[in-house]
């Protein structure tokens, strides 16, 4: 399909995933540090990614990339560098930016779009099986969220070992990334923008007070939008699921970092949080476990 109202024009063939999720950072080294302490493995300085004016640091939850992303020139021209700035000028220092769509075989054409004199805009972010993949813009449907998409040519098994091998293990035990929350003004304007781009909604859950609770699910994560927000609206925070939560919370305590002790989640299993966000993003950790009913 393609479709003037995505923002470039791409030919979408067939969303598979959430291929990475990008968090604006003030301080690249400090808040490298910061998520080792919470027990998550950042790849090494050397493998550091470094192109238009952003450094970005890699980390792997799972299949899905985590990457933290500093502006280090006034002067980047790249897409991605006002929504950059704007994040990481929020009292939290940072948060999430929005994410990338791994897309089963897709085609961006370079020219102008008809009657708007603009061309594609798309970001460089590091590569798996080449050392950048070039990641065309859209219009996400959801105010203060930046979503693109970029060829996946790799399986999800293929994505984990290749992540693991750039990024190393998790020390806390993370196995994948469960979950997404998104808050937004009016929830109608998401469920519309990604059925137009093949993601369509799993299920709706009224929560009270007027707010309903959108459910989207790609491989193993699932994003959750939320409307309408009654704060900012975006990206809140990143739910990971965990081997061993006991061991999750031990590791960032041992950290210096502040974390709840492991109860019972609405859904099932057990879920424990990071008490302070990390550069504004919201961390809880989840084990598996019987679902309980609604």
């Amino acid at each position: 399909m393609s479709d003037d109202t995505l923002g470039p024009r791409l030919r979408i063939v067939g969303i598979i995933c959430v291929e990475r999720v990008i968090v604006a950072v003030r301080d690249l080294a400090a808040s490298c540090e910061n998520w080792r302490r919470a027990g998550f493995a950042v790849a090494n300085h050397e493998n550091e990614f470094d192109r238009a004016g952003i450094r970005i640091a890699r980390i792997a939850a799972g299949a899905v990339e985590i990457d933290l992303c500093a502006m280090h020139s006034a002067e980047s021209e790249s897409p991605l560098a006002e929504h950059l700035r704007e994040a990481t000028s929020n009292d939290n220092g940072g948060g999430i930016v929005g994410w990338v769509w791994g897309v089963k075989g897709a085609s961006t054409a370079d020219e102008r779009q008809s009657g708007r004199g603009r061309a594609r805009e798309s970001i460089l972010l590091p590569g798996l099986s080449e050392p950048a993949i070039e990641a065309a813009m859209l219009s996400s449907g959801l105010p203060g969220v930046v979503t693109a998409a970029a060829p996946t040519t790799l399986d999800i098994e293929s994505r984990r070992q290749s992540l693991s091998r750039v990024c190393g293990s998790n020390a806390n035990s993370v196995d994948y990334l469960e979950h997404i929350v998104v808050m937004t003004p009016v929830l109608e304007d998401a469920l519309a923008a990604h059925e137009a781009i093949g993601v369509p909604c799993k299920r709706i859950r009224e929560v009270g007070n007027g707010a309903r609770q959108a459910f989207f699910k790609l491989e193993q994560t699932v994003l959750e939008i939320v409307g309408p927000a009654r704060g900012r609206p975006g990206c809140w925070g990143l739910a990971l699921m965990c081997s061993d939560i006991v061991r999750a919370v031990a590791t960032v305590r041992a950290g210096g970092l502040q974390a709840t002790q492991p109860k019972l989640a609405i859904q099932g299993g057990q879920i424990a949080r990071i008490v302070e966000p990390l550069d504004g993003v919201a961390i809880a950790f989840m084990q598996s476990g019987p679902r309980r009913d609604d």
